[in-house]
């Protein structure tokens, strides 16, 4: 990790002109960001680009994805679902917990896991190691190759861009296990700082998310946007379904007979009552259309959700 930041962000020393390692903190490292994305205005004030400086963290080791793996010699354990190999051929079982653990959770690991505690007996190098789900800052950002998967990324995401007072909101695939993130700001090549607000997606694999129909692990059937803002709350799917020249978020080098063919991959998903057609082998999108939702009333109903959160019992909703 410190060569990868050192080749990224090293400065050059004035006496040898070697490269010399970053800031050794993860903080050190966020004001470094800061620094990139920060001009001198007009007035002589300095301005910081909030745009620029997220597409700068996102780039960033400090959110980056990282597979489970051995904390030793970095032999990763394949996150397959369904799976290959069970765990035991991959060297891999659940351990008793200990009362060390912060914020240990469930999610989604290999297929849905409760909250529990791996160990890792690596086929590679015999080393044990442990590791497990969590939302705790401390634990996301443990450096010495700790298993960061979407889940606990975005966690640290909107822990950030609250910080930064950046606008992020979640992107959630229905029938399939991931997240990820939109962010609000211009458009990377915009002139100004105000112009064409629009919601980005830094990540390639997210902004194309229909080309994931493809990978062989079945399929989606919608995406939702969410955020304690009522108004950010939508129904995206349509979307993810277009190219960025007809409105939609994935990219125009995408055809359109590609196109028609996943969005008819997730209609007949959303047709399938027993969940085998869909990756997490749930049935959401076929409740939802057996109910004859539109995306506007599905919509309408997240924003009503979002609006009452908190405020009334499961089954006064």
């Amino acid at each position: 990790l410190q060569e990868k930041l050192t080749k990224l962000y090293g400065v050059h020393s004035d006496d040898t002109n070697e490269l010399q390692p970053p800031q050794t903190t993860w903080y050190e490292a966020l004001e470094q960001l800061k620094a990139m994305a920060t001009t001198a205005g007009g007035d002589g004030k300095e301005l910081l680009d909030r745009g620029k400086l997220w597409r700068l963290i996102l780039d960033h080791p400090i959110t980056a994805y990282v597979p489970v793996q051995c904390q030793s010699c970095g032999h990763v354990v394949p996150d397959q679902y369904p799976t290959r190999q069970t765990d035991a051929e991959v060297g891999l079982e659940e351990v008793p917990a200990t009362e060390n653990e912060l914020e240990l959770r469930g999610g989604w690991f290999r297929g849905p896991r409760k909250a529990v505690v791996f160990q890792l007996s690596c086929p590679a190098c015999q080393h044990v190691s442990r590791w497990y789900r969590s939302g705790h800052p401390q634990i996301i950002l443990n450096p010495h190759r700790w298993g960061r998967l979407c889940g606990e990324q975005e966690d640290l995401r909107l822990i950030l861009s609250q910080y930064l007072e950046i606008p992020v909101r979640l992107a959630v695939p229905l029938d399939w296990d991931h997240i990820w993130s939109e962010y609000l700001a211009p458009a990377e090549d915009a002139q100004t700082a105000t112009e064409s607000l629009a919601w980005q997606i830094q990540d390639g694999s997210a902004r194309n998310f229909c080309c994931r129909l493809d990978e062989g692990i079945r399929s989606w059937t919608h995406v939702w946007t969410i955020h304690s803002n009522v108004q950010w709350c939508q129904d995206v799917t349509r979307d993810y379904l277009a190219c960025q020249k007809d409105g939609g978020r994935a990219d125009d080098h995408i055809g359109d007979d590609d196109l028609k063919r996943y969005i008819g991959l997730v209609r007949t998903a959303r047709e399938d009552a027993l969940g085998e057609l869909t990756q997490a082998k749930t049935v959401k999108g076929y409740v939802l259309a057996r109910a004859k939702l539109s995306g506007e009333e599905i919509t309408s109903e997240l924003q009503r959700a979002a609006q009452e959160y908190g405020t009334k019992e499961w089954w006064q909703l």
